[in-house]
């Protein structure tokens, strides 16, 4: 890469969309978990559903797209982004050192996804 990027990911328990951004360019990837949660949450039984396991090799891929970044923001509903937060302060305190922002985004369209993460680590076109 030839100028330095950053990341903003957008995470639910199905999908996470990682946007690769800079001052003039922006790349997109996808990354998907290959288990199927089926309505299964992580709050636990206490509501009756059952629990189902934080799946590591999903937040281990969404990792990898993140190794040569300088700062990432997560955004998503639920818990999945608090999920992705505690993996990584567990096996990646590198890219967990990097990480400016939680928050939950009224959803956002790609291209306000894009500008948001411009505007919060002062990239300029």
């Amino acid at each position: 890469m030839s100028a330095r990027y950053y990341a903003v990911v957008r995470i639910n328990h199905n999908a996470a969309e990682v946007f690769l951004v800079n001052a003039i360019e922006e790349s997109k990837r996808v990354v998907n978990s290959h288990t199927s949660m089926q309505r299964l949450h992580h709050r636990g039984p206490a509501d009756g559903r059952p629990r189902h396991p934080i799946d590591r090799d999903y937040f281990s891929r969404i990792a990898s797209t993140l190794n040569h970044v300088g700062g990432t923001l997560l955004t998503g509903p639920g818990e999945a982004r608090f999920e992705l937060a505690r993996y990584l302060s567990e096996t990646r305190p590198d890219l967990a050192a990097q990480l400016d922002e939680i928050d939950a985004l009224d959803h956002p369209g790609d291209a306000a996804l894009v500008a948001i993460a411009r505007d919060h680590f002062h990239l300029s076109g």
